[in-house]
């Protein structure tokens, strides 16, 4: 029969019509370039397998294309009321509620909502609200400036959630309880899961409830931002996030209890089918968990009706069913790891079989490594190479001790004990761990960071090529292609003779890069950063953290890993507060800062970690020069008592015949003073980054008309509560026939120059 031919000759070949409805997806998420992936796929299986696979393969991307566009989420409703139902994916931060939630229309929404009172914060903690109808005013936010394509994609992230978009609420009533079975199941598995909560937050030591919550039940309400970062540097993040390692571990446990229980293998099945699916709500029910756990799921099922199938086909047909479900799926940076990572397990199971079990695994860890490296540097900027030995001791590590034992404890504080047995001696153990991490973490060149993720096709290319190999045989050859890929990626910058001077949009703030010509020199001038004012203790919020969201990521984009010099222009917190993240993620050389400030309050946590990490530390008292064949950047001081944005130090950059003034946040009075001492530094020059984001009192006439630059830039916040760039500035500058850009408009502005001296303005919305 047909379909018999069909399938026989799809046996084995099912990964590509994975690999077709991957690419059919992505084409109807951004753009029709990446249906070029579903072309290639099928003209490679018309040249290697047969035209009937071929056609299949077009046909799957085809038919993924157009249902991904059905699927699309419909923006919502600019209105200012709407009845909802609340998710179980809700989440307190102080004074912030944040949720998803479904509509009356059936759109799903995330929502935000500040908080009014403590009493109400409890409230939201202490109950249940899973299915609760509410009656919410609402309004559409403000669609906000981007900065760069490297920050984190709140677009993005809604859309692979299933979100139209979000609403800003104001108000909250609760009308009553949504009914029907499925939303009875949804509201007993939060309670569940709450209850789970609670247990183990009045049992279990502090340091070990993250741990323990995260593993079992994939709750990381918990979750500390320093233990996650030094996770994700090590590269051993996904061993806390449930996928199919727990799932495995958790049925295999429960199989073997019931077959020393004496239960038949029928029933045992039947059980595994019946708590596989429960588990799975129970653990939240995130991507990963869902492929994780219909993979065992139809592998039960297989060995229940004695169908043998390989393992990749089992693997592929899964991942078309989770993509049938939702395709927005593959957007989520933890799907696409594990789906890569379970994938390339499968294909090199054969291939590096060993007769050393640490060998063998040694081999795997670095294939899986090689196979999720592309998504690795698109989402993260940056690669751990202690990762590669270390996971071969953590998985087992994980697998067989942390794991087991998290489970066990777990499960010995939903009993009636009121102190769970040996405890402390395991959580002294598990401290030895994490002391081992954080050395590990310390290490030289732990971390690598690739010279641009610009570069990403390249990479790409050459990792196609690597799996191509491997899967011919040929790992040798697969290795070497690798590593010239590797060095021929790490030399480009400096083939580079552009000079870069960087913009960065940050909001109501300041930062801007210089990179010399062939990266000789890297220097950042402030880092950003949000005003914070006091609050409350229940108000306070983990806080949005520029240095980390935008400026770090910018910087690991463009090859960043060492800054020769971090200079802070004044004390503002608009211009410092993200310094703080700077030093800790990057190798930082030298921090200079104006005279005056050292002992300021609110730049001490900045220098208790420039002090922890051996940075030296200079006030600024005289002009300081940096410089290289090609360029020269001058740091000016502001000659006296520190007064505050008037005592900013204003840098000059010369290169290639342009010369640039970066103004700080200089009023009159210190351009004044930095004309009468530094005049013949600052005339004619080229581009002038305008003083205090433009405000009124700076930019004056006679500031302007000593620099006659071409081309103003302004660094400032969309709709700021200021008023920045002041209508009195962009009218002089008009007048003197001075071009403006402006980041609230454009985003991060990119200055290049080249060795003839052209200057090209760029922006990266």
């Amino acid at each position: 029969m047909p379909y018999l031919v069909i399938a026989k000759k799809l046996q084995n070949n099912w990964i590509y019509l994975a690999g077709a409805a991957i690419f059919g997806c992505f084409s109807a998420w951004n753009s029709l370039f990446y249906f070029l992936g579903v072309i290639g796929i099928s003209l490679f299986c018309n040249w290697r397998v047969s035209k009937t696979v071929a056609l299949l393969t077009f046909a799957i991307g085809v038919g993924f294309y157009s249902y991904s566009l059905f699927r699309v989420p419909e923006p919502l409703e600019d209105v200012s009321r709407i009845q909802a139902t609340m998710t179980e994916h809700m989440k307190l931060d102080g004074d912030r509620l944040t949720a998803f939630v479904l509509t009356e229309t059936g759109a799903r929404a995330f929502i935000s909502y500040k908080i009014e009172s403590e009493q109400q914060v409890k409230e939201f903690a202490e109950q249940n609200w899973t299915g609760r109808k509410l009656e919410l005013e609402v309004a559409l936010p403000e669609p906000r400036q981007s900065s760069h394509p490297f920050e984190f994609s709140f677009k993005t992230y809604l859309f692979s959630k299933g979100a139209g978009g979000s609403y800003e609420v104001s108000s909250v009533r609760v009308e009553g309880e949504a009914g029907g079975p499925l939303w009875t199941l949804r509201k007993w598995m939060s309670s569940l899961r709450q209850h789970i909560h609670e247990q183990v937050v009045q049992k279990v030591p502090l340091s070990l409830q993250d741990e323990f919550l995260a593993l079992t039940i994939g709750d990381r309400t918990l979750a500390d931002d320093d233990s996650q970062r030094l996770y994700q540097k090590l590269g051993i993040s996904h061993l806390f996030a449930i996928s199919g390692l727990h799932v495995a571990l958790l049925t295999g446990v429960i199989y073997k209890i019931l077959l020393l229980l004496s239960f038949r293998r029928l029933h045992i099945y039947v059980s595994v089918l019946a708590l596989v699916p429960f588990y799975m709500f129970l653990a939240g029910g995130a991507p990963s968990i869902v492929r994780a756990s219909l993979l065992i799921f139809v592998a039960t099922l297989l060995v229940i009706f004695k169908i043998k199938i390989p393992p990749s086909d089992l693997l592929a047909g899964v991942f078309l069913l989770t993509l049938l479900y939702f395709p927005f799926y593959l957007l989520q940076p933890g799907y696409q790891l594990s789906f890569l990572a379970v994938t390339s397990f499968v294909f090199s199971t054969k291939l590096l079989r060993h007769n050393s079990f640490w060998l063998s695994a040694f081999f795997t860890t670095v294939v899986c490594q090689l196979a999720v490296l592309p998504v690795i540097l698109y989402h993260f900027q940056q690669l751990s190479i202690i990762s590669l030995p270390l996971n071969v001791v953590a998985i087992p590590l994980f697998t067989f001790v942390i794991m087991p034992f998290s489970f066990f404890y777990t499960g010995l504080a939903l009993l009636p004990f009121e102190q769970l047995p040996l405890i402390s001696n395991y959580g002294s153990f598990r401290g030895l761990i994490q002391f081992l991490f954080e050395l590990s973490a310390n290490l030289p060149f732990a971390v690598w960071t690739p010279p641009s993720t610009r570069s990403i096709f390249l990479i790409t290319v050459v990792f196609v090529c690597v799996i191509f190999y491997v899967a011919e045989k040929r790992v040798f050859l697969a290795l070497a292609l690798f590593l010239v890929g590797c060095a021929l990626w790490q030399l480009l910058p400096q083939l580079n003779e552009q000079a870069k001077i960087s913009f960065l949009y940050v909001g109501q703030g300041d930062s801007t890069v210089i990179e010399f010509p062939y990266k000789e020199q890297v220097v950042v001038i402030d880092t950003g950063g949000v005003a914070t004012f006091s609050k409350e203790p229940w108000q306070k919020r983990n806080g949005y953290e520029v240095g980390r969201s935008i400026v770090t990521p910018y910087l690991r984009s463009k090859g960043i890993s060492t800054i020769d010099v971090l200079m802070l222009t004044h004390a503002d917190a608009d211009h410092t507060e993200g310094a703080e993240e700077v030093l800790e993620e990057f190798e930082v050389r030298q921090l200079i800062i104006p005279q005056g400030i050292l002992k300021l309050e609110e730049l001490q946590d900045v220098i208790e970690v420039a002090k922890k990490k051996e940075i030296p530390v200079h006030e600024l008292i005289a002009p300081l020069e940096l410089s290289s064949t090609s360029m020269r950047v001058v740091l000016l001081p502001v000659p006296g008592v520190y007064q505050g944005n008037d005592s900013s130090i204003v840098t000059v950059a010369e290169v290639y015949g342009t010369k640039v003034v970066l103004s700080g946040d200089l009023e009159m009075e210190g351009e004044g003073k930095m004309l009468r001492q530094y005049g013949g530094y600052l005339k004619t020059s080229d581009v002038i980054k305008l003083g205090h984001h433009g405000s009124k009192t700076s930019s004056t006439e006679q500031w302007l008309d000593t620099i006659n630059p071409e081309v103003a830039i302004g660094s400032a916040g969309e709709n700021n509560r200021y008023g920045h760039p002041h209508t009195i500035i962009l009218e002089r500058l008009k007048a003197k026939d001075i071009p403006y850009l402006g980041t609230h408009e454009l985003g991060t502005i990119e200055l290049l120059i080249d060795s003839s001296g052209t200057r090209t303005f760029k922006t990266l919305e």
